[in-house]
């Protein structure tokens, strides 16, 4: 019974704290919201009064702006700096406020200013300015300069004129006696001409003399013309020969046969060439493949046969990747099959080892041509060797402008470089 009492007496109490704990709570919560209230009224006029002030920097620099531009009169655009992003500005412009001006063309035009007067480079409007000046003084100083110049001037021309005054009296003078010296010398001169009249007529008859001299040497150089004229009718028919002949014979760019048998890991083969074909044991063909000009190896003969030989392979380029095989041509630029085909050669220059006139006069007879010791005549190709020495042995004449080079020339020859033939005529 005591205990429930007590228990009835400490819900009041326990009460009374819950309304004070909720007292206390209303009363910090309110001077939390005054107090901050209190800050926002302190901000709010903080940012009015700076408004305020910036509305009155906007105004003073807009009319900073007009007033300038009024000056300047360059109206243009400024969108800020340009390291500076639109963003920063806020994506501002200046459009709509009057006298805005491009800061770029400005400097321009201060600088384009002081280059037609001639400054160097100027920092700035006060710069330039005081550089116009000083290059005003300059001139003006100059002009003065140049005035007394001209009073000198005047003052030399006053002198030079009473100078030439007394000059022309004294050439008045001068001029009749020049008169006198100048009948007296149409005098002389009437003589002289009579004298040289007499000399041309005698020109006239040695030149008279000297036309019947060219008529009877065009007499002569005409006779010897028509024996020329003969001369060079027969070289003409001997060419005519020897370009026939070579029609018969299968050009360079021509195959002259071809592979006919070939095995690869085999150093032989054989071609299709043979008897028939005025072919010659040594000969030697470059190999290529069909429709190719690049030399895949060399073949010599060993062994000729009626319409075959055999041949031994050497200098493959590549032996895997592009061996000799059956179908591929075969070439060489002193031979061609047949009888008709064969060549009168000679040789011009100098030919050194291994290619010694002697040696390669023999390698050529054994292709079937016939090498003369002579140019001239019958000659259808010319080998040519290196420059030959000079009569005084200090140097070399070049092979071009030997005689025989100059017949050969004229006769219409074959010309085959030393270096074209080496690879098809080795010892």
């Amino acid at each position: 019974m005591h205990t429930r009492q007590n228990g009835a007496a400490h819900v009041p109490i326990m009460f009374f704290l819950i309304l004070l704990v909720m007292f206390l709570g209303a009363l910090a919560f309110a001077y939390v919201s005054a107090d901050a209230n209190t800050n926002l009224r302190t901000d709010n006029a903080t940012l009015r009064a700076e408004m305020k002030s910036m509305r009155g920097k906007q105004l003073l620099l807009g009319h900073y702006i007009e007033d300038l531009g009024t000056v300047l009169q360059m109206p243009g655009k400024y969108t800020g700096r340009p390291e500076v992003a639109a963003e920063v500005y806020e994506n501002s412009t200046l459009d709509g406020i009057a006298g805005v001006a491009d800061p770029k063309e400005i400097k321009g035009k201060l600088d384009a200013f002081g280059t037609n007067l001639g400054l160097s480079s100027t920092r700035g409007v006060e710069d330039l300015f005081a550089a116009v000046v000083n290059q005003k003084a300059s001139l003006d100083k100059r002009v003065a300069d140049l005035s007394m110049e001209r009073d000198a001037a005047l003052a030399t021309k006053n002198a030079t004129d009473t100078k030439f005054s007394e000059a022309t009296s004294s050439h008045s003078r001068a001029s009749n006696e020049m008169r006198q010296t100048l009948e007296q010398t149409r005098a002389d001169f009437e003589s002289g001409k009579s004298e040289l009249q007499n000399r041309i007529s005698l020109l006239q008859q040695n030149v008279r003399d000297r036309d019947t001299q060219i008529a009877e040497e065009k007499e002569s150089r005409t006779t010897e013309r028509k024996g020329l004229q003969v001369q060079i009718g027969r070289l003409q028919m001997h060419n005519t020969a020897l370009v026939d002949k070579d029609k018969m014979r299968i050009p360079p760019s021509m195959a002259d046969g071809s592979i006919l048998v070939a095995k690869g890991g085999l150093n032989t083969a054989f071609i299709n060439l043979g008897k028939k074909d005025m072919l010659q044991p040594g000969t030697i063909f470059q190999i290529k493949n069909t429709g190719s000009d690049v030399v895949k190896g060399y073949a010599t003969v060993t062994r000729i046969e009626d319409v075959r030989a055999e041949v031994a392979l050497s200098g493959i380029v590549d032996a895997i990747g592009d061996p000799i095989r059956d179908g591929d041509a075969i070439y060489n630029d002193l031979y061609s099959p047949g009888q008709s085909s064969k060549r009168t050669i000679y040789l011009l220059g100098r030919f050194g080892y291994p290619y010694h006139k002697p040696q390669l006069t023999k390698l050529l007879e054994n292709l079937g041509n016939r090498v003369v010791a002579k140019m001239g005549p019958g000659v259808d190709t010319v080998i040519l060797g290196d420059d030959a020495i000079n009569e005084a042995g200090d140097g070399f004449t070049k092979v071009e402008e030997s005689e025989e080079f100059k017949a050969a020339t004229m006769l219409g020859v074959e010309f085959v470089p030393m270096r074209k033939i080496r690879d098809i005529v080795k010892p």
